[in-house]
């Protein structure tokens, strides 16, 4: 009895071994103020993207080299390269574009307001061709900073949806430059402005790593030989 006990024990403290950080998808939405989209991007070549609406997804998972700054009001999650830990994809009208954050991605939270600041969300994804001289790239960020207290916390993986007013300064920009492969140079860019109507962010549910999944199958495996055995000594005795 004292053996089936501590097998359990210890196949629920295998349970319990901590997750794999899981990514947190932040989604905006809202209108562009104005843009223009040179070679249908998004839809049509020629484009006034004026007045439509738009919805964005961030991806925000810290890489191993990613570069964490928190305080008490803010935080601040940075990276290059490999370590970029911020992508997204921009929808407007009947097309998708990824920015996939391959030069450097950032995403800011500060919950200042009333408190010598101001309350503050930035998310930035960018990807820039370096063999370029000078260096041209896509480029594609959302913000708000204000005065007004909209934030709970300085987190930007975790709050309730934020409605940014007219005063809140909610807006953004995507750049996309256009490569023309056939001259090797970059043609007319997409632009749009951006004005922010609501964000949200949600962190998704902590997968656990393929070595703490082998563990809870093993614990899991030992609780289920302790349980025959106890099943076959009970029958051995009242035999």
């Amino acid at each position: 009895m004292q053996t089936m006990g501590k097998i359990a024990a210890a196949a629920m403290a295998v349970a319990a071994v901590p997750a794999a950080a899981a990514p947190t998808t932040v989604t905006v939405t809202g209108t562009v103020m104005n843009g223009y989209d040179p070679v249908g991007t998004f839809g049509t070549a020629g484009a006034d993207l004026a007045g439509k609406a738009f919805s964005a997804i961030f991806t925000v998972e810290s890489k191993p080299d990613s570069t964490l700054t928190s305080t008490a009001t803010s935080a601040y999650l940075y990276g290059r390269g490999a370590a970029s830990p911020v992508s997204a994809a921009l929808t407007i009208g009947s097309g998708t574009y990824n920015f996939a954050g391959s030069f450097s991605g950032t995403a800011r939270a500060s919950d200042a307001a009333g408190k010598g600041g101001t309350d503050m969300i930035y998310y930035m994804a960018e990807d820039t061709d370096l063999s370029l001289l000078p260096p041209d790239n896509t480029l594609f960020y959302v913000f708000f900073d204000s005065l007004s207290n909209l934030l709970s916390r300085p987190d930007y993986t975790a709050f309730d949806t934020v409605r940014p007013g007219p005063a809140d300064a909610g807006q953004g920009q995507a750049r996309i430059a256009n490569y023309d492969p056939a001259t090797g140079k970059f043609g007319q860019s997409t632009i749009a402005n951006l004005s922010i109507d609501t964000i949200r962010a949600d962190v998704a549910s902590p997968v656990p790593e393929p070595a703490t999944w082998a563990m809870m199958v093993a614990g899991f495996a030992m609780a289920g030989v302790a349980l025959r055995r106890r099943r076959v000594d009970a029958r051995v005795r009242f035999a």
